[in-house]
């Protein structure tokens, strides 16, 4: 029987899961692929870092899909990460705690880990030369990894979000 896992990857804007089938120890293949527009983020950064509830209410639906999902694919291991918007909301743990009830721990990832999680995918899934820069522009942060001879050697991340920015200065 093929082992299945699933990772999901929740930021300010939007959720991805992607439900992965396993040959070996390292070795993947995509089963699934799935991704709502969730909006985590909005409202939150003009509000003092604090979750809206409209906000918080529309991504947790989009987790109870993925719940269904992982049922139907019968997943045996789940690994979700939150990124800018929870890293930054005051009251993440609220939403974490309503997306555990489901079955599901949410990690909070920092944003220099974030980074690296790009940068190390990039390495190893594209044909880069011997040096090269990831950027990674989500709607919270932006993150970039410096890669040399195929490994992550510097990581960044930074306050600017393409949701972020619209809140604090376009909408205003």
């Amino acid at each position: 029987m093929t082992k299945k896992v699933a990772v999901i990857d929740l930021g300010s804007n939007s959720a991805r899961m992607v439900i992965f089938g396993r040959t070996s120890r390292l070795g993947f293949y995509i089963l699934g692929e799935y991704k709502m527009k969730v909006r985590l983020g909005e409202g939150a950064y003009e509000h003092s870092g604090i979750i809206q509830e409209d906000a918080m209410k529309k991504c947790f639906g989009a987790f109870v899909e993925f719940r269904k999902i992982l049922n139907r694919y019968k997943i045996q291991k789940i690994l979700a990460v939150g990124t800018s918007a929870l890293r930054d909301a005051k009251n993440a743990n609220e939403f974490i705690n309503m997306v555990k009830k489901l079955g599901i721990s949410l990690k909070v990832v920092d944003g220099d880990m974030e980074a690296y999680y790009g940068g190390f995918g990039a390495a190893r899934l594209l044909k880069c030369p011997n040096s090269a820069t990831t950027v990674d522009i989500g709607g919270g942060s932006t993150e970039l990894a410096k890669i040399e001879n195929g490994k992550v050697v510097k990581t960044l991340s930074l306050n600017l979000g393409t949701v972020r920015l619209k809140e604090l200065f376009y909408d205003k």
